[in-house]
């Protein structure tokens, strides 16, 4: 990643979480230069792929959003009440 693949994102979070978030880079990525930033990257990567995976139109993206859900079914078109329910686009 060159200089210019970067955007600076600036946020607030509680000092609690703050203190723990370093903890935990600390622990899963050691002391390095860019711990912070290469932690926040792969987390949000992940977060945005499982957000895109559900989505996916898969079967077993189907059936996880299924299982995942409190909706009770009633014989009705299964993959269009979850998506009525989740507001979900066709496709990611």
């Amino acid at each position: 990643m060159g200089k210019g693949d970067v955007e600076v994102i600036k946020v607030e979070l509680p000092k609690w979480l703050a203190e723990r978030f370093r903890r935990y880079v600390a622990e899963k990525y050691g002391f390095r230069r860019g711990s912070l930033s290469k932690a926040i990257a792969d987390m949000i990567e992940r977060e945005l792929k499982s957000r895109c995976d559900l989505t996916s139109g898969t079967v077993d993206a189907i059936v996880g959003l299924g299982l995942l859900s409190d909706y009770e079914w009633s014989g009705e078109d299964l993959v269009e009440a979850l998506r009525r329910k989740y507001s979900l686009p066709d496709r990611c």
